[in-house]
């Protein structure tokens, strides 16, 4: 398993632009550095959180308006959904996540591509208790193979890419996914992964597609991300 040395002599910010085509753009950045701009159409969204949940969400929008920039759509507005996805603008398709360290995000026009899943936790966040709610059969079995410290960092790859998963596919089938309808197989040097999806979420999406994702582990984080195309 190999950890991502991250060359960028910007120690605030993350390149996560190799979990992605080039037709994604990307931006990270540390949350406790940031310097959040947002609209007041956002923050209303957050009124009633606590600070630091509002200083997350904040901080993910402004790394997403970052992004937009550099596809020319600056000074974006995004606001929440009632099932709590990102109001992207028309022809844009995109994610944002965070950690307790980093935010960011990843977009693109729906022309290049229908759905984005990224994703970034830490990796000793995801204990070993919480795999018998997250893992199938299947995943229990190849897991079953790897030591302590090194299962632990499974598990999260793991989790992670489940939630890049739903992240990519849930505005495209507005259908419900849970932890089991994705059967995650990370590949041997844990830097990339295939996805099997469950009959009830394969059914809603054109015959054969075949998922793949990206993975990086830094620092104790684990970043992850997936391209659905149609």
């Amino acid at each position: 398993m190999q950890e991502h040395n991250n060359a960028d002599k910007i120690p605030d910010r993350f390149d996560i632009q190799p979990l992605f085509p080039h037709c994604v753009v990307t931006e990270c950045c540390r949350i406790k550095n940031i310097e959040n701009d947002f609209y007041p159409g956002e923050h209303a969204c957050m009124e009633k959180a606590v600070a630091k949940r509002r200083n997350e969400f904040l901080a993910g929008r402004t790394c997403a308006r970052r992004a937009l920039g550099a596809l020319g759509m600056a000074g974006r507005m995004l606001g929440k959904g009632s099932d709590g996805s990102v109001l992207w603008p028309a022809g844009i398709t995109g994610a944002i996540s965070h950690n307790n360290r980093w935010c960011g995000a990843a977009v693109a026009r729906c022309s290049d591509v229908t759905g984005i899943g990224f994703d970034v936790e830490t990796v000793k966040r995801i204990s070993m208790n919480i795999s018998r709610k997250i893992l199938t059969r299947q995943e229990m079995i190849w897991l079953s193979e790897w030591p302590g410290e090194e299962a632990q960092k499974m598990v999260a790859l793991i989790f992670s890419a489940k939630e890049s998963v739903y992240k990519a596919l849930y505005p495209v089938i507005k259908t419900r996914i849970s932890f089991f309808d994705a059967v995650i197989t990370p590949s041997p040097d844990s830097l990339s992964f295939d996805v099997e999806l469950s009959k009830k979420i394969a059914d809603h999406l054109p015959p054969c597609s075949r998922l793949t994702g990206t993975c990086l582990f830094h620092d104790g984080d684990i970043f992850t991300g997936i391209v659905y195309k149609t």
